[in-house]
């Protein structure tokens, strides 16, 4: 099969490669579409935190969200419930569901499952607990958001919107619209999304954002506080990864405001918070990690959300560099990659 393969920093090639071999409790999925997420970058380039440093000297088949038809279906597999051609969608990772902590929780810290194959290929290999079948009317490209449109519901969850409250959001890519309209269909009355690039902010507003600020050339926390009758926000949300945003989102919220890192940042880098801030305005900081328990309900939200205009390009699997030079360029939000 023909695949996108990195063997150094910051180099992705074409290549063919043997196609994935199908395991007893495997699926093989004919890749229709996958998106390009803001992790891609940092694992070509070799410096996502979540990457011990052995596995960088692999070569590597990168991708995770997708969405495509069953190739080929394991022998452990009920043939009653997948078939071969089935339109599907997928997590890159499967949980195992005995572990401790799949048993209290937590299975996005499961130890015992395993993950997917890349999906920048023609065809992927995933646990059978990673495959989502698809309705006829959901297509294909609207499918490949299943994975972000997952992460947008954890953080709904983590963040505790009620309804009728207040929610400001910095960074305007695919999370932090997503995030913008589940909290819209949760219930938030008060919506500001904090974006650089005009382009975002003009989608933000159409998606329902009350107010849109530009960051660099105007005062947030005043127009964030002229929308919330002086008071903040009930709850803020950091989807941009810039550690300067995540800092601000403090000075954003009302007293007893919850404010949420949505967002990969740098392994390294420390954001100060006083803590007598922290006790005197009754802040709650906390922090999202993948989507644990949310791929059924992002399925169902899929018909409900508005998820073409989050789709501003399409590139076949053979201009994969021209894909990261578009991330890498920052106007685009979504980026598909069709092999």
């Amino acid at each position: 099969m023909k695949a996108a393969v990195t063997r150094e920093a910051g180099v992705i090639q074409m290549e063919e490669v043997p196609d994935p071999i199908t395991g007893p409790d495997q699926v093989k999925v004919k890749i229709v579409y996958a998106g390009l997420c803001g992790t891609d970058p940092e694992n070509l380039e070799q410096r996502f935190g979540l990457m011990p440093p052995e596995a960088y000297k692999q070569p590597r088949i990168l991708g995770h969200e997708a969405s495509g038809t069953i190739a080929e279906i394991g022998s452990n597999i009920r043939k009653d419930k997948y078939k071969v051609g089935q339109r599907v969608a997928m997590n890159f990772r499967g949980s195992c569901g005995a572990c401790y902590y799949c048993q209290n929780g937590m299975e996005h810290y499961c130890r015992e499952g395993s993950g997917a194959t890349g999906c920048f290929a023609e065809y992927a290999v995933y646990p059978e607990s990673a495959i989502y079948p698809l309705a006829d009317d959901i297509p294909f490209d609207i499918a490949a958001l299943l994975e972000p449109v997952s992460v947008a519901v954890h953080a709904i969850d983590r963040a505790g919107i009620k309804t009728g409250g207040s929610v400001a959001i910095c960074g305007g890519g695919p999370i932090g619209l997503l995030c913008l309209e589940m909290a819209l269909k949760a219930g938030a009355a008060k919506t500001l999304l904090s974006e650089p690039v005009p382009e975002k902010r003009e989608l933000a507003k159409k998606l329902g954002a009350d107010v849109v600020v530009d960051p660099f050339n105007e005062n947030l926390e005043e127009i964030g506080r002229k929308l919330t009758d002086g008071r903040g926000f009930n709850t803020v949300i950091d989807a941009s990864g810039s550690v300067a945003a995540a800092k601000r989102c403090v000075n954003l919220a009302d007293n007893c405001g919850t404010i949420l890192w949505a967002a990969v940042y740098g392994k390294d880098v420390e954001i100060g918070v006083p803590p007598f801030l922290m006790y005197a305005r009754e802040l709650t900081i906390t922090s999202t990690f993948v989507s644990p328990y949310s791929f059924p309900r992002a399925l169902a939200m899929l018909p409900k959300l508005e998820l073409k205009p989050l789709i501003t390009d399409i590139i076949l699997l053979k201009n994969i560099q021209k894909a990261f030079a578009l991330h890498k360029a920052g106007k685009s939000i979504k980026i598909l990659i069709q092999p």
